[in-house]
């Protein structure tokens, strides 16, 4: 797995080396573009590194859907280069004209955040971060003081962006069968997790689950 995201941080390298170096025409502001850029580097890097030094898990998988539901939803992403496949009616921009370029703004802004929100997240995870649903160290530093999932709002974030972006029946689709699979992912871990951890039990009673509480007890 860390090969895997290696590679997918040298993709991003390459891209960010074009716009830099070899200033290659984007779609997006080139800022915009070359922020998404980095932060997507930094979070693969991060993500091999931390694979290659995680802590053996206290609980391993359990279940078979413990390995494939991860696994599907890390991957993913593949499924949004199949958008083009859809039917031309699926991939027009519903967007009212003179909201196309606010949305398209609010998408390119909930694109870099989102990055930004999970690489906060896996570097306060650290050692206990996995791909796999099991169970490591508890974690309850940093963002987990207020949402017990950081780096799924992270990319519920990311869905979001790439929805309003686009603001096409397509992307709808393929966003909110993203958005589906990683808040399934996150209940097997809470399972998990408050099964094994007493911790991480009191932690639910006062963090939300991928968005912050408005109130705290």
């Amino acid at each position: 797995m860390s090969v895997v995201f290696l590679c997918l941080a040298a993709k991003e390298f390459t891209k960010l080396w074009e716009m830099v170096v070899w200033h290659y025409p984007t779609q997006a502001p080139w800022a915009v573009e070359v922020s998404n850029h980095a932060i997507l580097l930094l979070l693969g890097l991060f993500t091999a590194l931390l694979l290659l030094v995680a802590r053996q898990p206290i609980v391993a998988p359990e279940r078979l859907k413990f390995v494939l539901v991860p696994l599907v939803t890390t991957f993913y992403t593949v499924l949004y280069y199949t958008a083009s496949w859809f039917p031309l009616s699926l991939q027009v921009n519903l967007g009212p004209v003179v909201l196309q370029k606010s949305l398209l703004i609010a998408g390119w802004i909930c694109i870099i955040v989102g990055p930004a929100i999970s690489l906060w997240g896996l570097l306060y995870l650290g050692r206990s971060f996995g791909v796999y649903v099991t169970v490591r160290k508890v974690v309850l530093r940093g963002p987990y003081r207020w949402v017990r999932h950081p780096m799924y709002l992270g990319w519920v974030c990311i869905c979001i962006g790439v929805a309003l972006s686009n603001f096409s029946a397509a992307y709808f689709l393929l966003t909110g069968g993203h958005i589906a699979l990683l808040v399934y992912r996150a209940r097997l871990e809470e399972s998990q997790l408050a099964q094994h951890s007493p911790d991480y039990r009191a932690n639910m009673k006062r963090t939300g689950f991928i968005f912050p509480k408005l109130r705290r007890p």
